[in-house]
């Protein structure tokens, strides 16, 4: 950890390298982190994070479900060959470099439903039905989470990235038709695994800060928030007044994903975000994002994070803190 701020967790997305196929054999191709190349380019951008100041690296897992294990008329059977060797991978070269890694498990794609179009891939209903999702815990998250047991790399399991975009009491979208009740269980099942057999910290990524309290009754270790300006139009007062307003948690808060810019807000900056995040006692933030999205991407407007930018203000919070 920083000498500077201990308790404040500074963190970057590296959300994929390539969409869901960073872990394991996805749709055939074995380029997971394992892979000599991958593995190459994560030491460099692993060296380069850390170097910027960044202690905690955010990155999605399974994604969508295309790749990661094996199942079987359409029920998880176990997981598939190169999953662990990925994950240890990507954890040896967090160690390596003095990271923790936030790995998140699912993201809200794999949970939307969307009836009538062609598969996309063998996995993609596997969380839509409760006997899957049952095999899934039990034959695919639970030895992951024994396999890599109390990691020191860890800094937590993820159980899902906005989920709220695929339940229909949060989301209008035609594709959320998860109902909120059903994944709020599965959600504490996931939770009660990672204690009982990870031995680390359980966090959920809500997608904005306002919904960050519907997961109050799930045993998480720290709530997780993300924080787009373009997001919250209707929210006036802006970020500040939303952390105020959420001052009372009954646990620690990290944003988990901050824009490097928002070109929907001209007076948003990340130096003041990040300093807001600071000043309210978070525990945290990371920024979106460090790899480069490619032009087909949706995130494109939040920016990339410039190395240089962030290690200027990792330096100046040191100088804070010494004079303090």
């Amino acid at each position: 950890m920083p000498d500077f701020a201990p308790s404040f967790h500074l963190g970057v997305n590296y959300p994929w390298l390539h969409y869901a196929e960073d872990f394991g054999i996805s749709g055939g191709t074995v380029e997971g982190v394992s892979h000599t190349d991958k593995r190459k380019k994560v030491a460099m951008d692993f060296a380069a994070i850390r170097d910027s100041g960044a202690q905690v690296v955010r990155w999605f897992l399974f994604g969508d479900g295309r790749g990661g294990f094996v199942s079987e008329d359409g029920i998880p059977r176990e997981p598939e060959q190169f999953l662990f060797a990925d994950v240890r991978a990507a954890l040896d070269l967090a160690a390596e470099h003095n990271l923790k890694l936030c790995l998140s498990l699912i993201d809200y794609l794999w949970l939307q439903e969307h009836g009538g179009k062609r598969a996309a891939h063998p996995h993609e209903h596997v969380l839509h039905f409760a006997a899957a999702r049952e095999a899934f815990l039990l034959r695919v998250l639970i030895p992951l989470f024994r396999g890599f047991r109390g990691h020191p790399a860890l800094f937590a399991w993820e159980i899902a990235n906005e989920p709220e975009w695929a339940i229909r009491e949060f989301s209008r979208e035609p594709a959320a038709q998860l109902h909120f009740a059903d994944f709020r269980a599965y959600a504490s099942e996931i939770a009660r695994a990672i204690h009982e057999f990870g031995h680390v910290p359980a966090t959920i990524g809500s997608a904005r800060l306002m919904w960050v309290r519907a997961w109050s009754e799930v045993p998480v270790d720290f709530y997780q928030a993300h924080y787009y300006p373009s997001a919250e139009r209707e929210t006036p007062g802006g970020l500040a007044k939303q952390l105020r307003e959420l001052s009372r948690l009954d646990k620690p808060l990290w944003l988990g994903e901050i824009p490097a810019r928002d070109a929907s807000d001209a007076e948003y900056s990340l130096h003041g975000a990040l300093e807001v995040c600071r000043d309210a006692g978070l525990s945290g933030a990371a920024i979106w994002r460090w790899t480069k999205p490619e032009s087909q991407d949706t995130d494109i407007s939040a920016g990339q994070i410039d190395p240089a930018e962030l290690k200027i203000w990792s330096r100046q919070e040191r100088r804070r803190a010494q004079r303090a």
